[in-house]
């Protein structure tokens, strides 16, 4: 479930999408989160996606950085999702999260921190990324390389910018294929 304003989420998400579908036996849907789905009155109206994500054995969250927080788009989708926190209806499901902010920095933490609270309100077993960050690795790739732990956070900028980095979004690819082998074991209820 993914809220992109000038393109950069949206292509992370993307990079998280060939991560996870490369691994054998995951099945992968993408969902975007747009103003199209929220109605003024009444929030997020889009049962059909909401149905999707309830079925799924996970769910990673993605969504821009603007003023040190999600979106509003993403805000009301997440809102939407109170139900399932009273009767435990995302228990258990894996869950990860990603974002990107025009700054290096950019209170992307703050994001990241918001989507895993999120998903641990909901029950939901939260998986941070495994690669090591370029700066400790040395290997030239710019994987991670502003050390986020919690989830995957990568710089945006402009629509023209050429951001986000070839690195970011190979850190984002490797994270989707962690999640997915994450949620394969997680529900084949295999010990790794």
């Amino acid at each position: 479930a993914v809220h992109s304003g000038l393109g950069h989420t949206a292509a992370t998400a993307e990079a998280v999408h060939r991560g996870a579908t490369a691994v054998d036996g995951v099945d992968v849907m993408s969902f975007e989160i747009t103003g199209a789905q929220i109605d003024p009155e009444h929030g997020w109206v889009d049962e059909a996606v909401t149905e999707a994500l309830t079925a799924s054995d996970g769910i990673v969250f993605g969504a821009p950085t603007y003023m040190g927080m999600v979106s509003w788009q993403f805000k009301a989708f997440a809102y939407a999702t109170g139900r399932f926190w009273m009767t435990n209806g995302w228990q258990d499901k894996i869950a990860g999260g990603f974002t990107a902010s025009s700054f290096p920095s950019g209170d992307k933490g703050s994001t990241l921190s918001y989507l895993a609270t999120f998903a641990a309100q909901l029950r939901m077993v939260w998986v941070g990324p495994s690669a090591p960050s370029s700066n400790l690795t040395q290997d030239g790739r710019g994987i991670d390389p502003f050390g986020y732990y919690q989830g995957v956070g990568v710089l945006g900028g402009r629509p023209d910018s050429g951001l986000p980095t070839e690195g970011d979004l190979l850190t984002a690819e490797l994270y989707g294929t962690r999640l997915a082998e994450a949620t394969r074991r997680w529900t084949s209820g295999a010990s790794s």
